[in-house]
């Protein structure tokens, strides 16, 4: 059997029964656990995250309610009530933890966690969301619903739009869309999506282009890739978890993955040991480890290359979340400084007279601009000195081109003035 190394991560996991904690972090390598978070009940299906390095957040499953746990306390962060208007069925934070987006039936709400304003309040989706998904950087987000529509927003355009039209709609989906997950690569990246219609789409966030279909003969409930954008797995109900290489796509947009009776598949590989619906997976940050939790309550960890399962986390209940994530060091610290405020959340917008208001933004050696403004972003990657780089090159030429009309325009004037003087003489 392999051994899991040292990567100074983490699994942090949560159940439907919330029995013993409500949610619980454990060591790779050993599957013992490290940390348990209590006094909550249990959490909402994809609601558990990590706030920043200082907290982990999570929606109540019966209450409407978001519980906040300091990294090192067991016991939810007191004085702090995170009341949302409904119960949140999907939830999902900036990599920085300064915003929050939870989804309440089919709208979404996006809190700003420093002074728990609102910020905003969208509805475009028809039927309950049931996803959430921020990219690596923080600039977009998806959300897919009941409804088989699958939305991306720019943050930015959240923040400073009254009313926020998502950058693109992708209606592929015929059926539920049960989980998304970007690539690492940013707004530049991938966007993966699967639903019940068997079919998991990957998408350009930047252009809106749908880049390829596959579709299986099994409802698809997860997906995830590895941080190389190498890798892409998805997780089915009957428990078959499949893994598709995207460095060697199909020609075609669309490919049908054919599935024998034995449960294997041609151009891809197959990964059994679940009985029951996947419903979440993770990727360790070195490619080398699966994570996979059922309704079943079993979570495994995989070893890819051998397809094998190392070692078992057993659960009380189906399994609301399950993920691999960084081993910080307020783990282990007795006495917490967290970077992050976190403040209550507003019920309602406070901008409802009409008057401009600012929003505070703590940024640390970062340009908040290069991030938030998606299509700036999307064009040059949020580099700065190729956006100054690209900004001077671009005013150096319009001031070329400002030359050119103005010699053009003289050009023209005295050729006007000329005609007329002749015309002039000859009517003479």
């Amino acid at each position: 059997m392999s051994r899991i190394s040292d990567t100074k991560e983490v699994i942090l996991t949560s159940d439907s029964t919330g029995e013993h904690w409500s949610a619980a972090a454990w060591d790779p390598r050993t599957g013992s656990i490290l940390s348990t978070y209590k006094n909550a009940g249990a959490l909402a299906p994809k609601t558990l995250q990590f706030l920043s390095d200082s907290y982990i957040i999570g929606a109540d499953l019966t209450k409407s309610r978001i519980h906040v746990w300091s990294l090192n306390n067991p016991n939810p962060v007191p004085n702090l009530r995170l009341t949302t208007p409904g119960k949140v069925t999907a939830l999902s934070c900036t990599p920085n933890g300064a915003y929050i987006v939870a989804a309440i039936s089919e709208k979404l709400f996006c809190w700003q966690v420093c002074n728990g304003r609102l910020l905003g309040n969208l509805s475009q989706h028809y039927q309950t969301v049931t996803c959430l998904s921020f990219s690596k950087d923080g600039s977009i987000f998806a959300s897919g619903a009941e409804d088989g529509l699958v939305f991306v927003w720019s943050l930015y355009r959240v923040l400073n739009d009254e009313r926020c039209s998502p950058l693109h709609c992708f209606s592929h989906h015929t059926l539920p869309v049960k989980d998304l997950q970007f690539g690492h690569a940013g707004a530049r990246g991938r966007l993966c999506s699967v639903a019940l219609d068997r079919t998991c789409n990957i998408y350009e966030p930047a252009s809106g282009l749908l880049l390829l279909t596959l579709v299986f003969d099994v409802p698809l409930t997860s997906v995830c890739m590895n941080a190389r954008d190498s890798d892409l797995f998805v997780g089915c109900t009957n428990g078959n978890i499949y893994r598709f290489n995207l460095h060697e796509p199909p020609r075609g947009i669309e490919h049908h993955v054919q599935v024998r009776k034995d449960g294997t598949a041609e151009s891809v590989a197959v990964f059994q040991g679940h009985k029951s619906t996947i419903v979440s997976m993770s990727i360790s940050i070195d490619c080398r480890y699966l994570l996979s939790g059922s309704i079943s309550g079993e979570v495994h960890v995989w070893d890819i290359a051998s397809r094998q399962v190392l070692r078992t986390i057993d659960h009380k209940g189906p399994i609301t979340a399950a993920f691999f994530g960084k081993y910080y060091e307020n783990f282990r610290v007795n006495d917490l400084k967290p970077r992050l405020q976190v403040s209550s959340l507003q019920r309602i917008s406070d901008d409802t007279d009409g008057k401009e208001s600012t929003i505070e933004m703590i940024m640390r050696d970062r340009n908040p601009m290069d991030v938030l403004n998606f299509d700036d972003y999307a064009e040059h990657g949020g580099d700065s000195q190729v956006s100054e780089s690209l900004s001077s090159s671009k005013l150096l030429e319009m001031r070329q081109e400002i030359e050119r009309l103005k010699k053009i325009n003289a050009a023209i004037y005295q050729y006007s003035v000329k005609r007329i003087l002749d015309k002039s003489d000859d009517d003479r």
